[in-house]
């Protein structure tokens, strides 16, 4: 298994309000995906889908908004091959009535030890009871226990392998964010963290991040939540 990134340059033809972005670039990614009934499918489909993708990073001062006529970039990653596949042949070329793509470029990101990983985009947790927002309901160690065991449950469904045995995920955590961050979806709010973690050297916490920088941390990766930055060891 292998993570590979895409690069895409793309043009704003209006103005997008910063909290609105992710719903404009999902639009943009599930309808072009909506175009193939294999990944209409995989769209509509509640498993894993082992892609995530990151906002445009170009933000300036006091800017409230993405600014029609510009150009940004933004990435999307992922370890399925089909997919990378069609995302490459034509995504380049999709317009929403918000977003047109003009080029793309992609890489692999090598399978090697990854030191330590921090969150570009927002970290959200359903956590099982559905109790809302983690702050609210829980302690920090069981965020952490969520956080790791959702980890599993995603390479586990993903993958089909079992992880087994009792492992550290990482040596150090730290959250960056001092309040939760809100972000608008489907009418409500998303709340979400910013963190940033020392990965351990096991086997599993490797296996584990390394599928995480193609999947997300958390959940809704597919939304653009919980899009790593990385360092290799």
């Amino acid at each position: 298994m292998l993570v590979y990134e895409i690069t895409l340059k793309i043009f704003f033809i209006k103005d997008i309000p910063i909290p609105l972005i992710y719903g404009e670039l999902t639009k943009y990614i599930d309808s072009y995906l909506a175009q193939n009934q294999c990944f209409l499918d995989l769209h509509k489909r509640r498993s894993v889908k082992g892609y995530c993708f990151d906002l445009p990073v170009r933000i300036e001062k006091g800017m409230k908004a993405y600014r029609s006529g510009q150009i940004y970039q933004f990435r999307i990653r992922t370890v399925d091959k089909a997919l990378l596949s069609y995302l490459m042949d034509g995504i380049a070329d999709h317009k929403t009535d918000a977003v047109k793509g003009l080029t793309r470029t992609v890489k692999q990101i090598p399978r090697r030890s990854v030191s330590s990983v921090w969150t570009l985009t927002p970290v959200v947790l359903i956590n099982a009871n559905d109790k809302g927002y983690w702050r609210d309901c829980m302690s920090f160690e069981e965020f952490e226990q969520d956080l790791k065991a959702g980890l599993i449950h995603q390479y586990e469904m993903y993958t089909g392998e079992k992880i087994t045995g009792q492992f550290p995920l990482y040596d150090q955590i730290e959250l960056q964010s001092k309040c939760a961050i809100g972000v608008p979806y489907k009418g409500i709010t998303l709340l979400g963290d910013k963190l940033s973690m020392q990965v351990s050297e096991h086997e599993n916490a490797q296996k584990i991040i390394y599928f995480a920088l193609a999947n997300g941390m958390g959940v809704k990766g597919t939304r653009g939540f919980g899009f790593l930055g990385y360092r290799f060891g």
